[in-house]
């Protein structure tokens, strides 16, 4: 099991990285590693950086749909062969004065992912660009990089097809 501190707009919180299929936690979050033509997707999203699709799950979707649509909307692409590495624990026990609009503990399910189709590329939602580096680029390109990604990074990798 592989933790860090992350600094998101809600302020610090503790992830941890669980490679596994299940969850009791509620599942709040959906992002994939998504490969096409030996690359990974970027995307560069207004308040948060570089990043790799993903998102809030809405009510009613499930974290497969809400990885489709958030690639969509993001990067323009359609994925497909969505495999589910496993999940990013989301803890905010840690400050005491935490109300954010997330449960105090809850995850981020993470697929990885081939892109189908590569469609022109719109500024319609929150993503101002998004391209494709190179794997041994992603950990210097990602705005805010850590063990846990490299440890989920490193699971999708090993998922390839």
């Amino acid at each position: 099991m592989i933790s860090d501190t992350a600094i998101w707009p809600t302020g610090p919180v503790k992830i941890t990285w669980h490679e596994t299929n299940k969850t009791e936690l509620p599942v709040t979050g959906a992002h994939a590693f998504c490969f096409h033509n030996g690359s990974v997707l970027v995307c560069l999203i207004r308040g948060r950086g570089i990043t790799i699709p993903g998102g809030h799950v809405e009510n009613g979707e499930t974290p497969e749909a809400c990885v489709l649509r958030e690639a969509a909307e993001e990067a323009c692409v359609e994925l497909h062969a969505l495999k589910l590495i496993g999940f990013i624990e989301a803890d905010h026990s840690q400050r005491r004065d935490y109300n954010g609009p997330y449960p105090v503990r809850s995850v981020q399910a993470v697929y990885r992912a081939e892109v189908l189709q590569v469609s022109e590329f719109a500024k319609e939602h929150e993503a101002d660009a998004r391209r494709f580096v190179d794997a041994n680029e992603l950990a210097a390109t990602h705005h805010e990089w850590n063990a846990v990604l490299q440890a989920a990074f490193e699971a999708a990798m090993a998922r390839a097809e």
